[in-house]
């Protein structure tokens, strides 16, 4: 006696197609694997291929819930895909993390790249900043927030190194140009930047001797 496996409507005379579905269940099931099959195959081609973040992350969650659906065929046994739901699962559940940090890593290159080719200092961070902002933002959005910590901290160094030349730079010309107190404060203002950063200032201590002897030099006095 047979008996379909969708719907277990069991019968002598009950036809079954080769996959085991009544006549009834046959057109219902196949059209609706078709569609899910056809979202996820173009999920995985946007998930591989867009270069925004959120499109990827919402087309991710898209594709895990069509394949959750069809994953209740293949628990009935029902043939669906050469790549079975459950393999299309395993592949992609643990995906979130991964697009996160690659799509972040991206946006840090491009904007450590563009930064270094800004003509200001305020232009640098700027680029800098934005893609800081999207590193916080999605920290708490993964479960490796380690590695968005130490991406951002990264972004968060260039800035660092940036401002500190910008200060050095402003007082070195304003050496050049015997502005002595124009030159102090911007050496007074570097030495705040290294003091008061979040680097251990053993890790900084020929930076800084070098900048309070100039401050001496220049009749200043380090507090």
């Amino acid at each position: 006696m047979g008996q379909c496996k969708w719907c277990s409507r069991t019968g002598w005379f009950l036809s079954l197609t080769s996959e085991g579905l009544c006549s009834s269940c046959k057109p219902i099931v196949h059209m609706d694997v078709v569609q899910r099959i056809r979202i996820i195959n173009d999920s995985m081609k946007i998930i591989n291929n867009s270069k925004n973040l959120d499109t990827r992350l919402s087309r991710l969650e898209l594709l895990i819930d069509h394949a959750n659906a069809l994953l209740r065929y293949e628990q009935k046994g029902i043939f669906v895909a050469d790549q079975s739901p459950s393999s299309i699962l395993s592949k992609y559940l643990g995906m979130k993390d991964q697009i996160i940090i690659e799509s972040l890593k991206n946006d840090a290159d491009l904007a450590i790249a563009k930064s270094k080719s800004a003509a200001t200092l305020s232009a640098k961070i700027n680029v800098l900043q934005k893609v800081l902002i999207k590193i916080k933002e999605y920290e708490y959005k993964t479960t490796k927030s380690n590695a968005l910590y130490s991406l951002g901290k990264l972004i968060s160094n260039q800035m660092h190194r940036y401002q500190l030349e910008n200060y050095l730079d402003a007082a070195n010309k304003a050496e050049f140009k015997s502005q002595k107190n124009k030159a102090l404060d911007q050496y007074y203002e570097a030495l705040y930047l290294l003091k008061h950063d979040d680097v251990d200032d053993t890790l900084q201590h020929e930076q800084i001797n070098a900048i309070e002897k100039k401050i001496i030099e220049l009749g200043g006095s380090i507090k």
